[in-house]
């Protein structure tokens, strides 16, 4: 019999074959670990039974060994025929039966039993599957710098997310002090950073399920949180800060232009290197991973400050790579293998070759246009292993950027694929302030897992049905839908691409004052948009959520939609204020106090629900500008009624 349409597996497997019959799990059954090296299927095994006694009910203990007296339920056996990950099951009159290659494809085959007995309970079809990832490694990165530092109870549901999803790489990006340096203890006394013994434990969480660690410090752009600090100011290549050049800037947004904080190293101060050194040396013995990326992405002044002539005359691009060079001798010495964003060097194919070929480039582009193909192809025909990193479009959003996250996840898979990638990365960023809630990014989570194991069978993955039933147990089936379309409200925006953006975010974080992007947005047109998040709001009510954390999701989706509604408000007030609409009231205005008001009051108390306090204030303080511009608003209204 061929696959059956009915059989919901996420990921979906390489290859499934459904015969007829089922194999009812005996009561009295046993977890039988067979074949040569029985114990390295121990931890799979130990999943197993903790599902079988979740899902179904069963008290399933462990026999070493197969035994006449044993009722085998589910056999574990090893084949060292089978490549690392990879995992055969059967299920047949004989039982359950998993081979498996290496413990990692054991427990794989354990996650895919467990999706099994949730679907069918204790009587299962006869089945034979074939699996094995199709990239090496499989990861996410959380972006916990930008404000948002999960509390350890928020990193282990997501890990435990990641094991179901087969997952095995998690990385935690760290610019500024989102980690606890034992030297450097004057940069983090007023945040409540990750500390080494914390580390330690997400380390040995993450070993558990067959997750790697992976440290991740930016080394070289993105030092804002480090340069503007007094002792640390005059390593940056321009102290004082600098303006982005304007083909860098949205005019919508900063028609003034944006300066930028000093956030990239001078590259020939012999000081920054001994700095770099001893962050990695704060960080890196509280990671059993041999992995550690460097960032080295976005170095915009590079080569604009105070090493300006050596770029004039050498090239910003060799200045750039002298740098790296650096960072991978620090690297090395600590015996790690080094990661990189691929973002400056791409800029200058030219000395792709001449990278270090124990060094990993990390390929990111988040549009659904991004040049995998033709990126990833430099990487390859220069022998440079590499990773394609896409996003979860969650950042700057609100409530996501669905058909932009699936396009650039998909992309990534098919490129990342057919030009030899040897990792697939996930990312999940938090822009300017990070106001998007957690369940916002699953989708990407879970749609970038898919193809990451299984590119071509995954490529129309049902993310909704998965959301459902696996990670929010909605008995009435609707909030998986709910999310990937309260994901698309961008596209009733005014159609202007915003790399990385919604306009909706980027209005709640302007001045009042800058009107642009609001006359962009026609009357009618905001109307619909208007309507389309209330009509999302309305289908709110329909969601029988059971996860354990059902009533936050909820409240974390009322908020996400109480932005998008509250920026709706503020174009119009902006439209007003660009027409000098002599209508326009301070009542009005003192309307929108309020009701930012209460948006501030929730998402303060959301915040303490999965996150740390440090870097609440920073995240709102936008907001908070806009509620004083208001206030003075409505002073100046009241005063010209007056006259």
């Amino acid at each position: 019999m061929s696959d059956d349409v009915h059989l919901q597996l996420f990921p979906r497997p390489h290859k499934i074959t459904v015969s007829a019959g089922q194999f009812h799990l005996p009561s009295r059954g046993s977890i039988v670990l067979a074949g040569e090296d029985p114990l390295s299927a121990l931890p799979a095994a130990r999943r197993l039974q903790q599902t079988a006694s979740e899902v179904v009910r069963l008290s399933l203990p462990l026999s070493i060994g197969q035994r006449s007296a044993a009722v085998p339920a589910c056999t574990f056996h090893y084949n060292a025929l089978l490549a690392e990950g990879a995992y055969e099951l059967h299920v047949n009159e004989k039982g359950l039966i998993a081979a498996y290659g290496s413990p990692q494809g054991a427990y794989y085959a354990a996650a895919t039993l467990k999706q099994l007995l949730q679907q069918y309970g204790r009587t299962l079809p006869y089945l034979h599957i074939c699996d094995q990832p199709d990239f090496a490694a499989r990861g996410l990165m959380l972006d916990i710098s930008r404000n948002k530092i999960p509390t350890l109870d928020t990193l282990y549901r997501i890990i435990d997310l990641m094991a179901d999803l087969k997952l095995n790489q998690l990385q935690l990006y760290i610019e500024g002090a989102p980690f606890a340096y034992e030297s450097f203890p004057q940069v983090w006394e007023l945040e409540t950073p990750l500390t080494g013994d914390e580390i330690l434990r997400l380390d040995a969480y993450c070993r558990e399920r067959y997750i790697e660690l992976v440290p991740n410090q930016n080394s070289f752009g993105h030092m804002e949180g480090w340069l503007t600090r007094p002792e640390f100011n005059h390593l940056a290549e321009i102290p004082a800060g600098f303006m982005l050049p304007d083909q860098m800037v949205d005019s919508d947004l900063y028609p003034e232009g944006l300066f930028m904080p000093p956030g990239t190293f001078h590259t020939e101060d012999p000081e920054v290197l001994q700095l770099l050194g001893s962050m990695y040396d704060d960080l890196l013995p509280y990671f059993s991973s041999e992995m550690f990326n460097v960032g080295c992405d976005e170095t915009y002044e590079l080569g604009l400050g105070a090493s300006q002539a050596l770029a004039e005359s050498s090239g910003k691009g060799e200045l750039y790579l002298s740098f790296l060079q650096k960072i991978h001798g620090l690297v090395k010495q600590r015996g790690k293998t080094m990661q990189f964003w691929g973002d400056i060097i791409i800029q200058h194919p030219e000395l792709i070759p001449r990278l270090p070929k124990d060094i990993i480039a990390m390929e990111w582009g988040y549009s659904a246009a991004h040049p995998f193909e033709a990126d990833t192809r430099k990487f390859k025909e220069a022998g440079i292993p590499f990773y394609v990193c896409p996003g979860t479009s969650s950042w700057n959003s609100l409530t996501g950027r669905t058909d932009n996250m699936l396009a650039n996840l998909r992309s990534a898979a098919v490129h990342g694929k057919r030009n030899g990638a040897i990792g697939y990365l996930i990312t999940d960023w938090g822009d300017f302030g990070h106001w998007q809630h957690l369940p916002v990014s699953y989708a990407g989570f879970a749609y970038g897992a898919a193809l990451a194991w299984n590119v071509e069978g995954n490529l129309e993955a049902d993310v909704a049905h998965y959301l459902n039933t696996a990670v929010f147990q909605d008995r009435s089936g609707t909030i998986g839908q709910l999310l990937l379309d309260l994901g698309n409200y961008y596209k009733l925006e005014s159609g202007t691409v915003r790399p990385n953006d919604t306009e909706m975010s980027m209005l709640l974080r302007s001045h009042l004052e800058h009107v642009q992007l609001a006359v962009k947005l026609p009357v009618e047109q905001l109307h619909q948009l208007e309507q389309y998040i209330l009509g999302l709001e309305a289908r709110l009510e329909q969601p029988v959520l059971e996860c354990s954390d059902a009533g936050l999701v909820i409240e974390e989706l009322r908020s996400g939609i109480h932005f998008v509604k509250h920026a709706v408000q503020l174009t119009r007030l902006k439209q007003q204020l660009a027409a000098a609409d002599p209508k326009l009231k301070a009542a009005k205005v003192q309307a929108l106090i309020h009701d930012l008001d209460l948006l501030l009051h929730q998402y303060r108390q959301l915040w303490t629900r999965r996150n740390r306090p440090g870097g609440l204030e920073r995240s709102i303080s936008k907001l908070v500008r806009l509620r004083g511009e208001y206030t003075a608003l409505a002073a100046k209204l009241d005063a010209e009624a007056v006259r």
